[in-house]
C-alpha cells in the first residue's frame, strides 16, 4: 500500500509518472507467466519427437539401401 504524502510540495506529476511505472511493471511481471510457456513447450516437445522418429526412419531406410547396394555388386 502506499502512504499518504503529507508534504507541503505538489507532487501530483510525481505520484502520477510513480502509478505509470508501477503499472508497466506489475504488467512485465504478467506477461511471462508459465501458462504461456507451457503451451509452446508442449508443441515443441511434439515436434522434437516427430523429427527424432523421422531421423530414425530415415536412417534405417538408408541402412537398408546400403545392404541392398552391397548386396546386388
Amino acid at each position: 500500500m502506499s502512504e499518504l504524502n503529507n508534504s507541503s510540495v505538489n507532487t501530483k506529476k510525481s505520484s502520477k509518472i510513480a502509478n505509470k511505472i508501477r503499472e508497466t511493471i506489475n504488467a512485465g511481471e504478467k506477461s511471462f507467466s508459465q501458462d504461456k510457456n507451457n503451451t509452446e513447450q508442449v508443441i515443441n516437445a511434439r515436434k522434437a519427437a516427430n523429427l527424432n522418429l523421422a531421423k530414425a526412419k530415415a536412417k534405417k531406410k538408408a541402412k537398408m539401401a546400403k545392404a541392398s547396394r552391397k548386396k546386388n555388386k
